[in-house]
């Protein structure tokens, strides 16, 4: 009853969350080449068709086959889009559930729902999927889910299947190495003998020989590329390690994702609530203050620490297997380039420390019969309390001034305002897949920055770009000024159409739901007289 309790919870809040954000470039990364197969990062040719296998390096092409059958049955939107990976979240809650109750018991498997299905950030990323990390949780889990089966069991059935799972993780994203890695070096730490007796050249086999399957398109990929997926991104650094730090503190403190999806600090006017769920938000927020952080950072300090207490607990070694696989893991960001620095990776790590901590509460529990219930019963009110807050906290924001960056809702009237017979050149990052996706490839889209100089990059022909900005036939999008992703982009294709004697030729400001212009549609036209002087018309 509980776990339903919380997944209908989850469920409703994921669904409130759904309808802020507006569609975002990374959230789409998937997506283009189901409707423009030529997008794809590594295709296939097969059956006389050009199948996708690889989006990036290493990010596989598993989110696009299913989403291909998904908008085949349901037209892209923010809905059919997030719905989905709420889906797979909601299921990573049940396998944390069932893998909890298998390894700790019941009381644990309730705690640690209880925190993972009310944490911010496991829902935020999970439902906006930037990350990717929906499919990361569910593949993870239900992968460990079949393989402790056989560790308990001796099932090669269950091994095989864990295996496969984990193999598609693999080629999903290939950072699921990371956990794999950590849990391989916590069973070989913590469970020695288990693993001896478990091992052999048949289970081997068959554990092997499933995970290759599983990441069949991810080697296939690899042996065609000479090991592109390592050679491309394992790098190690020990660059921005403060940061690191930092982002894996606010991410554990639900704190992360302010100034990322909403603007904790705006000064502009806020929207007056609308609806029930609203004003209760700002009910709440006005009643009880301002909750960026939740809880859980120091009761995750505190288990931690707590971990000799335990030596002669029933959780010792599973405490210990789930910390050294965590910190392992964690490392690895920590030790890679480009990694670690964005609370898309932490998260990974979920629901590892959940499990921890809720080992916590039950020991802690069990150490004062007396008065074990109530000791359960609190502490994990009290952190639930605390996400809820933190939780409430985010809606607030988004209620009162909607999503920013790439996660502006203008997305939606900029896409509504587009005709697919023109072509459109999207000046600034951040909105190319989503115009993409939302007209289903149809929407005929060039990059000006193709026509552009770049310090990295050569200057292109200057008739090609004679010919972009002096076709009357052609639209551009870029960010209004206040709203640019890439610093001073306009002004670097403002002043090369002027070099030309082309000036903007403004058609439409298109705005958010908060009535802040975020978009210009414009064109270029001649200047009287060929001149090149700076300056822009408006109809």
């Amino acid at each position: 009853m509980f776990l339903l309790v919380i997944s209908a919870f989850f469920a409703c809040a994921g669904v409130v969350f759904i309808r802020y954000p507006g569609l975002q470039n990374d959230e789409l990364f998937f997506a283009p080449p189901i409707f423009v197969p030529r997008t794809a990062f590594y295709s296939l040719q097969a059956f006389g068709a050009q199948i996708p296998l690889m989006v990036m390096s290493y990010t596989g092409a598993l989110k696009t086959w299913i989403y291909a059958g998904v908008f085949s049955l349901w037209d892209p939107s923010r809905w059919s889009v997030r719905i989905p990976v709420l889906i797979a979240c909601l299921a990573a809650i049940w396998l944390t559930w069932i893998w909890a109750r298998m390894v700790a018991g019941r009381r644990v498997a309730l705690a640690a729902v209880a925190l993972l299905g009310t944490d911010s950030i496991f829902l935020l990323t999970g439902v906006l999927d930037w990350g990717p990390v929906a499919l990361q949780h569910l593949l993870m889990l239900s992968g460990l889910v079949s393989v402790t089966r056989f560790a308990r069991s001796g099932s090669r059935r269950a091994l095989g299947v864990g295996f496969v799972l984990w193999g598609l993780g693999m080629w999903d994203k290939a950072l699921m190495i990371w956990l794999l890695v950590g849990f391989a070096v916590a069973v070989i730490c913590v469970y020695p003998h288990e693993l001896k007796h478990r091992l052999s050249l048949r289970t081997a086999a068959i554990a092997l020989g499933a995970f290759f399957i599983g990441a069949a398109p991810l080697v296939w990929f690899n042996i065609d590329r000479h090991g592109e997926t390592a050679t491309a991104n394992a790098t190690f650094s020990t660059d921005n390690h403060i940061l690191k730090l930092k982002v894996l503190t606010f991410t554990l403190d639900g704190s992360s994702l302010f100034s990322y999806l909403v603007d904790a600090n705006a000064s502009t006017p806020q929207r007056p609530p609308r609806g029930i769920v609203e004003r209760a938000a700002f009910t709440i927020h006005r009643a009880l203050g301002t909750h960026k952080h939740n809880w859980f950072l120091p009761a995750f300090a505190l288990a931690v620490l707590a971990l000799p207490l335990l030596r002669r607990s029933r959780f010792f070694r599973l405490t210990a297997f789930l910390l050294i696989a965590t910190v392992v893991a964690w490392l690895q960001m920590f030790l890679t380039h480009n990694a670690g620095a964005g609370a898309h990776h932490a998260v990974l790590l979920w629901p590892m420390p959940m499990l921890v901590v809720s080992i916590a509460i039950v020991a802690a529990a069990e150490s004062f019969p007396r008065y074990g219930s109530a000791i359960f019963v609190s502490i994990l009110s009290m952190l639930v309390a605390g996400n809820l807050l933190n939780e409430n906290e985010y809606l607030t924001h988004f209620a009162a001034r909607g999503g920013i960056g790439g996660w502006t809702d203008a997305i939606y009237p900029l896409s509504s305002s587009l005709d697919d017979a023109t072509w459109v050149g999207t000046v600034d990052w951040g909105y190319t897949n989503g115009l993409r996706v939302l007209h289903k490839g149809r929407l005929n889209l060039f990059n000006t920055a193709d026509y552009l100089p770049t310090p990295q990059a050569k200057s292109p022909g200057i008739e090609d770009l004679k010919e972009m900005v002096g076709s009357p036939g052609l639209l551009f999008v870029q960010h209004t000024e206040s709203k640019q992703l890439i610093p001073h982009v306009n002004d670097v294709l403002r002043t090369r159409a002027q070099e030309l004697g082309y000036m903007e030729h403004l058609e439409e400001r298109i705005a958010d739901s908060s009535g802040d212009p975020v978009f210009e549609i414009f064109r270029f036209e001649r200047q009287p007289g060929g001149s090149a002087q700076p300056g822009r018309t408006a109809r």
